[in-house]
């Protein structure tokens, strides 16, 4: 990435990159395989992710676009702590400038995630570099996904049957017909889900809950 001039004003998000200049494919993009540009937009996309407070910025982030600023009043953070991983990010291509706007002579940068999926490559093209990554993604969603349930049942009093925070583990025995069947069924119904609540704005009283979903095998060995 070109280096940045100067260092944002207050108020400023990180300064937005130039779009790249296209290039013509030639025959050796012809003949590059087509994974690498996956692979490596992937493995940007993983190791930039791999860190708790990242994580927590495009949790921010994926509502709407939003300043750094902004972003960082919600997370209760000093901004200056947050550019540098804003601007990480948008290299990785996680974030990317949505929108400009100029206020009292500075201009407020609006970010968005860039895409809907990150990281997502198919099981055989997962090289090496990406493992680590993969772990540490993996454990800090967990993480997060258990302070929340811990903070949410801190004072059961507050707890009432239709609306009390849900933990659940089901272990089923399927086929590979059937593995593929269920799988799909998750995702769709996380996609209903999540395309109701954009559906029905949140009134001004709503909370954020979240949601954590891991289906895989049991008892394969875990390799390090």
């Amino acid at each position: 990435m070109a280096p940045r001039t100067p260092a944002p004003a207050p108020g400023d998000g990180p300064p937005a990159r130039p779009p790249a200049r296209p290039r013509a494919a030639g025959p050796a993009a012809a003949r590059r395989p087509a994974g690498a540009a996956a692979r490596r937009r992937a493995t940007q996309e993983l190791r930039a992710l791999a860190h708790p407070l990242r994580l927590r910025l495009l949790e921010e982030f994926a509502g709407a676009a939003r300043t750094t600023m902004q972003v960082a009043a919600a997370m209760g953070e000093p901004p200056t702590r947050l550019y540098h991983h804003v601007n990480a990010m948008e290299r990785a291509g996680i974030l990317r400038l949505a929108r400009t706007r100029q206020v009292r002579g500075t201009t407020e940068k609006y970010f968005e995630v860039a895409r809907k999926t990150l990281g997502a490559v198919d099981g055989g093209e997962v090289t090496g570099s990406m493992k680590g990554s993969l772990r540490s993604l993996a454990h800090l969603m967990f993480e997060e996904a258990r302070a929340d349930l811990l903070a949410a049942i801190a004072d059961t009093s507050k707890l009432e049957k239709d609306t009390a925070p849900v933990a659940l583990r089901m272990l089923v025995s399927v086929s590979p017909a059937q593995l593929v069947q269920i799988r799909r069924k998750i995702l769709a119904l996380l996609e209903s889900i999540r395309k109701e609540c954009k559906r029905q704005p949140p009134s001004s009283g709503a909370l954020r809950w979240a949601l954590t979903v891991a289906f895989a095998p049991r008892g394969l060995p875990t390799q390090e």
